[in-house]
């Protein structure tokens, strides 16, 4: 299970930037999405089923945020 609350202050406002600057790509735009909605608490089958994806990819992304940071997200698109 995916804990909410664990991104720091700074690490959310990377992600938003990200997603309000409209110029990333859109496979990033999407792991940012899911990351911050993994914060808000929300599963992985129902933000899978939302960005309409397989679950086991976003507990992939959440993997490589929490070993690598957000920039690994660009890897693992």
């Amino acid at each position: 299970m995916i804990h909410p609350n664990f991104l720091s202050a700074a690490n959310q406002l990377e992600l938003e930037w990200c997603l309000r600057r409209h110029r990333e790509e859109y496979g990033i735009a999407r792991c940012a999405t899911a990351i911050l909605l993994l914060d808000k608490g929300k599963s992985c089958a129902k933000i899978a089923e939302f960005l309409y994806l397989d679950d086991d990819m976003i507990r992939g992304w959440y993997k490589a945020f929490r070993q690598e940071g957000w920039v690994i997200l660009v890897w693992a698109v």
